[in-house]
This record gives C-alpha cells, structure tokens and sequence, in this order.
C-alpha cells in the first residue's frame, strides 16, 4: 500500500533539522523583522541626533557672537590691534567658525582670521544640513544711552561652517548603523534559537515518536512520548498523541489497554503529587525562613534566638558546656531618632547588623529582640572570652559611622553579659554545687529566665555607670548553691 502524498515515512524525520522549512522560514522572517525594526531605530536615533546637534550648533554659533560682540566694539573703537588679534582668535576656539574678520568703521580689516575648509572632513550634504556655510555681519555700535543716536564704529563678519557636525552626524549615524545591525542580528539569532528548543525541536522529537509507534502491535510496551517538562501545547499535543494510540491499541485489547492508562494516569498523578509535596515543602521552608528572621535587619528575631537557646541550655545540661549570652542596648536611640528620624535609625540598625557580621564567628548567633535591643549568643566561650567579645563589638559600635544628608552620625552601644559556666571552669569546692545545678535546673526556661535576667540586669549596670561599656553579670549564689 503507497503511502499518502505529504505523510512522512520512518527514517524521513531526522531530515527535518536545523535546515528545515519550519526552521528556515522562522529565520528569514526573524531577520527581516529585526532589521526592519533596527532600521527605524535607526531612523528615529538619527532624527533625534541632528535635531539635538542642530540645537547645540546654533547655541555655539549665539554664544561665539554673544562673548565677541563688547571686546569686538572696544577693540574697534580704540583700533587696538592685538585686542581684535585675540578677539578673532578666541573665536576660532569654536569648531563651527570658519572665517572672522574684525572692520573698523572705514571698513579697515583690524584683524582676521579663517580657516581651510578643504582641510575639514567633506560631504555633499553641506548645504542641505544645519544650513549649509554662511556668513552673518554684525554691526558694531558705540556705547551710548540713546538709541537714536547710536553711532557705528566698525563691523563684525563671522563665517559658520558645519563641516565638523557634519562628521560627528555621520559618526553617530555609523554606530548606530553597527549597533542595530549587531543588535538584529543578536536579537534574530537569540529568538530564532529560542523558538527552535522550544516549539521546533519538541515538534520533530514527537513527530519521530509518532512514526516509530505502532500502536496495533500488542506484543510491544506502548512508550511514552519524549520527555518534555513544560505543562504546555506542546505537552498536550504528546498526550493527545498517547491518548490516540491507546484508542486504537484498545480496539484490539480492550481490557489491556483500560489497565495501561490506568497506569499511565497513576504515574502522572505520583509525579504532580510529588511536585506539589516539593513545592509545598520549599515554601513551608520560606515561611519558616521568614518566621524566624527581622525583616528590618535580616538577624534573627526573638523566636529564633530562643529556639537556639533552648537547644543550647539542653547541650549545658547533659554535657556542661559553656553557654554566654549578651544582651546590646544602643545608647540614647530615642533620642537618635527624635533629631534624625526613624529612617535614620533603620539605617543605624542595618549597619549595626553589619558591625556583628564582621566581629562576630559563624557560630554566633546575633539576633534582634526588640526595637534598639539586640542578643548574641555565644558557645563555648568561657567569661574571659565573652568580655573579649563585647569590648570587640562596643568599639566597632563606637567607630561605626552613618552619613545622612552629608553629616555623620556616631553611635554607641551598652553591654551586658552572663555566662553558664562548664565543669571544668569550676573549682573542686565548686563541683557539688555546679552537680546540684545541673540536678535542679530541669526546666529550660528557668535557666533561659535566669540567664537572660542576669545580662539584662548587667546591662542596666552599664547603662548607668556611663553608657558605652560592658559589664560582666554574676549568677545568683541561691541558683548555684541548689545542689549543696
């Protein structure tokens, strides 16, 4: 039996490649379509640039006559001839000054001076563009109250040539030439690609599928069509296709084929189910992110620094290690932003951040617990140490600096700090007390409650010894003796 006429035979799909019509039509029509859009890009820059090169050669011309006008008419009045030497020369300093020529009255050439224009870059559209090469005679008058009395004592001539806006016009207009062309160019390749990965390629892989599959033939597993991971036509025309043999494949075997879409219809459900549990998981990640960090600053929030502290105090129980927590308070805050305004305090607080990411260890935990208030916590960091630590943070604090409006703004910052400390920072006459603390303290937020007592209180400490220091908190001797 002949195949009908237009249908494609096996083997005859892997033609139809980069060269085929599909393919070629849309790169003649990208290109003709980019090149006509880059040509009234191009159209339009040129309009513009002679419009703005126009405007710019006409102000040069005003303002040549305007600053030569008064040392023109003293020169001409007084004959001074070095005075008109330097006038007429100051003049050439202009690009579009071809000639200038100073008269006295008895129209007596003071001073001149003019250029070779066979020397300037040449174009048959002088004439036509900027208004072509003229001259303009200005009347020179003496200085005099009355009008009607006014009194000519010489002239001015000044010869305007475009030779040199001409060129930079034809410049402006070559590269914008090669910038569309490049840009066509890129712009028809990039789209002509872009349109043969998604719509072509898919098209010549399912039109390959189509030809290899015979659906009657039972004895062969139904596959799948090529494996295409966008939810669009494309994927609809794969499973149209699908759909179309397993109706035919069931005219031979009905029961088979109910039972491999079935299949099928599961497998597809178990792949969407578990993009969606996928998706689902990120964004309960996101929302978790989001739940546990200040927006304002990006530290940590409250909520987080207690979930970590938790953790942490649980670590101190079973193991005895050191936990250190210091609480921050900037100075005078309130006051910062009656002056300056809260957008300059959010600045203050966003720098801050940046002062813990460059003094503090990944392992810290730095966090914001309410407006000027901050927390950080620190392991395995005996009271030494956190004093290190806060007087690192207090300084950088101190010689941190915000501009606003060109003035800049110094801030400091309060300490307080307290500390859980291990087994092995306990003296021998200590290790009773320091077993009954760790009998006694079963519930976390006691010890949290206390912890954060004892640095807060450590913190007014500093507040009212003088702001900008830190001071080291001790535990109640009623929490350390509980296992005596």
């Amino acid at each position: 039996m002949q195949a009908p006429t237009g249908t494609v035979k096996k083997g005859e799909s892997a033609k139809l490649k980069l060269g085929s019509s599909l393919f070629a039509r849309q790169l003649r029509w990208g290109l003709l379509i980019a090149l006509l859009l880059g040509l009234l890009i191009m159209l339009y820059q040129g309009i513009s640039d002679y419009r703005a090169l126009q405007t710019v050669y006409d102000q040069a011309n005003e303002r040549v006559i305007n600053s030569t006008l008064a040392v023109a008419g003293t020169a001409a009045r007084t004959g001074d001839v070095a005075l008109a030497t330097a006038v007429t020369r100051g003049a050439m300093v202009q690009r579009s000054v071809a000639a200038i020529r100073l008269l006295t009255a008895d129209h007596k050439v003071l001073a001149e001076q003019q250029r070779d224009l066979d020397l300037l870059p040449q174009s048959m559209w002088l004439d036509d563009l900027f208004g072509g090469v003229v001259t303009q005679n200005v009347t020179l008058y003496a200085p005099t109250q009355d009008i009607a009395q006014k009194v000519v004592i010489g002239e001015l001539q000044l010869t305007f040539s475009p030779h040199v806006y001409i060129a930079a016009l034809y410049g402006r207009i070559q590269l914008s030439f090669f910038a569309v062309f490049v840009f066509a160019l890129a712009m028809t390749l990039g789209m002509v690609c872009v349109s043969y990965f998604i719509v072509t390629k898919p098209l010549l892989q399912l039109i390959d599928y189509m030809v290899n599959i015979n659906p009657v033939d039972t004895n062969k597993h139904l596959p799948l069509p090529p494996p295409y991971r966008h939810d669009d036509e494309i994927q609809l025309l794969g499973s149209s296709m699908i759909g179309l043999f397993a109706l035919i494949r069931n005219k031979v075997e009905k029961l088979a084929k109910v039972t491999e879409a079935l299949q099928a219809s599961n497998q597809t459900l178990e792949i969407r189910v578990e993009q969606r549990t996928r998706e689902l998981n990120d964004v309960v990640e996101k929302l978790e992110l989001l739940a546990a960090t200040d927006p304002l600053t990006g530290l940590a929030n409250r909520r987080a620094l207690m979930g970590r502290l938790k953790n942490a105090i649980a670590v101190w129980k079973r193991r005895g290690t050191r936990v250190g927590l210091i609480i921050l308070d900037l100075d005078h805050f309130k006051t910062l932003n009656d002056t300056y305004g809260h957008q300059t305090g959010d600045m203050v607080l966003k720098s801050l951040s940046a002062v813990f990411a460059s003094v503090l260890r990944e392992t810290d935990l730095p966090a914001r617990v309410g407006g000027e208030e901050f927390a950080v916590l620190i392991s395995d960091e005996n009271e030494e140490g956190l004093m290190i630590v806060a007087e690192r943070l207090r300084k950088s604090i101190s010689e941190d600096v915000i501009t606003v409006n060109d003035q800049t703004i110094n801030y400091t910052a309060s300490l307080g700090i307290a500390c859980l400390p291990s087994k092995n920072e306990t003296s021998d006459s200590d290790s009773d007390s320091m077993e009954g603390l760790l009998r006694q303290a079963r519930e976390v937020e006691n010890i949290i409650d206390m912890l954060y007592s004892v640095a807060d209180q450590a913190l007014y400490t500093a507040k009212n010894a003088g702001r900008n220091r830190f001071e080291m908190g001790e535990l109640p001797q009623n929490f350390l003796a509980a296992g005596e």
